[in-house]
């Protein structure tokens, strides 16, 4: 069994883990010279007492990260079975990866190479084989630095032993870097060869060129155009944040939340092509002549009756809503073209060149009373004949012309009987009227009776149209 490592090394190795401060990083062509106390195990075929030393290093870095090094050592031992006095003489020539974060002390050591040991005195022979190195360096200064490293070497072509044997080593020294160390005058942490601003005051925050970066946003003051960023803010080259992503900086966005992708003018808004205040991306009428007011949610001209046709373009603006109209004009929808517009016209389909009343009816033809109902047999009104009743009289109100109702029947039955109950029934619908503030001396009534059918009265739907109640003007 090989015997422990002495506690006192690993206690020196965990103290070499604490970070530090600022790494003088080596660069290609730095020779480290170093010496250390060693510590050696050895494998029990061998028959040696483990034993303390000292030896030398050089290693010369190929570059920042690769050191090619050489260490030799003496380490006075005994033959463990006897009194012999032997000098063991160990030998290595390794690679060694050099894994130091930039900016941080502590560097990692990781390497591996032939490995070669002498023993004389009182015994003597030597061996060859292959060994691996782990350490730890801390920088003590531009310098100056101390490294801890743990040894295992497999020797498999020696003179002391029958079989391959291990044997393990500890080294703790000091080293000095030279010729390769970079140098920093002015003490802001960028080497001299790197650094552009070579003088600059102690204590200032600099960026990673050496020049002075006062908001330490990573861009040198004198081409910093937004000097005060907030500390953790992503800057362009210039040194200044664009939050939305639009392309224009933050100091000069007057429009700092523009969405992704929305186009933006100079000043970072949202591009107005027709300059009517509604950015082009909500604008459903892009083209909008200039001056024209516009409604602020669509780009498009106000159509204040929302018949659809635009103000600017709308001969009858105040169109009451849900009416039909001209596309052209926005005035109500006339198919007929009498002057009176659909939504009022009781005789939509009147003849061109017809003359016609405020109802768009033929002037000297009778109005039907379309729903003007009877219980049968009598004059009395049913209570479904009140709304169109109430229609017909909207339309006569106010005015100046005397009107005739007129009472017609079917031709079944007397036609005396028919004759008396048509007078009976527009009677009862000039009551009506006059209850709902017709002037009475302003309606007259006759019972036309069946002497005026508008169908034939051999059928029942001819019949139904015959039994009707007609409104006119008076002659």
């Amino acid at each position: 069994m090989t015997t422990p490592l002495p506690a006192r090394f690993l206690v020196l190795l965990a103290g070499l883990t604490v970070a530090a401060p600022t790494l003088y990083a080596q660069h290609r062509g730095t020779i480290e010279l170093g010496a250390f106390a060693r510590y050696g195990v050895y494998d029990n075929a061998m028959g040696l007492d483990d034993a303390a030393g000292f030896g030398g290093r050089l290693g010369f870095f190929l570059s920042p990260k690769v050191i090619l090094e050489t260490d030799a050592a003496l380490v006075p031992t005994k033959a463990n079975a006897s009194t012999f006095d032997v000098d063991h003489k160990p030998l290595h020539v390794r690679l060694v990866g050099n894994f130091g974060k930039e900016g941080k002390r502590l560097a990692f050591l990781l390497g591996a190479g032939w490995s070669y040991n002498s023993y004389s005195n009182s015994w003597a022979g030597s061996e060859n084989g292959i060994g691996g190195l782990t350490g730890l360096r801390l920088s003590l200064g531009k310098r100056l630095s101390v490294r801890g490293d743990v040894l295992a070497d497999y020797m498999f072509d020696q003179t002391t032993s029958a079989n391959p044997t291990f044997n393990y080593g500890a080294q703790v020294g000091a080293s000095l870097m030279l010729r390769g160390g970079p140098g920093d005058k002015d003490k802001d942490g960028v080497i001299d060869s790197a650094d552009k601003c070579p003088n600059t005051p102690k204590g200032t925050k600099v960026e990673v060129t050496g020049c002075p970066d006062a908001d330490a946003d990573g861009v040198a003051d004198q081409v910093d155009r937004c000097p005060g960023t907030p500390a953790g803010r992503v800057v362009d080259a210039i040194g200044c944040t664009d939050s939305d992503g639009d392309g224009v900086v933050d100091p000069q966005d007057r429009c700092a939340g523009t969405p992704s992708g929305v186009k933006v003018d100079a000043t970072g808004c949202p591009l107005d092509t027709d300059r009517d205040g509604v950015p082009d991306v909500s604008d459903k009428c892009p083209n909008t002549m200039a001056g024209m007011a516009v409604d602020p949610t669509t780009g498009c001209p106000l159509d204040q009756d929302h018949d659809g046709v635009a103000d600017p373009n709308d001969k009858c603006p105040n169109t009451p809503a849900g009416t039909s109209v001209d596309p052209a004009t926005g005035c109500p929808v006339d198919l007929d073209g009498d002057g009176v517009a659909d939504v009022a016209d009781r005789c939509p389909n009147t003849p061109a060149g017809t003359a016609v009343d405020a109802n768009g009816c033929p002037a000297s033809a009778p109005v039907v009373l379309e729903g003007v109902n009877f219980v049968t047999g009598s004059a009395k009104l049913t209570l479904s004949s009140q709304a169109p009743l109430d229609r017909a009289i909207a339309t006569i109100r106010g005015r100046t012309e005397k009107f005739v109702i007129e009472g017609h029947t079917d031709n079944v039955g007397n036609r005396d009987a028919n004759i008396r109950l048509a007078k009976l029934r527009a009677d009862a619908v000039r009551a009506y009227f006059v209850s709902k503030g017709i002037p009475a001396t302003q309606i007259t009534t006759v019972g036309i009776g069946p002497d005026q059918p508008v169908a034939s009265n051999d059928t029942p739907e001819g019949r139904a149209k015959n039994r009707r109640v007609q409104l006119r003007v008076a002659p």
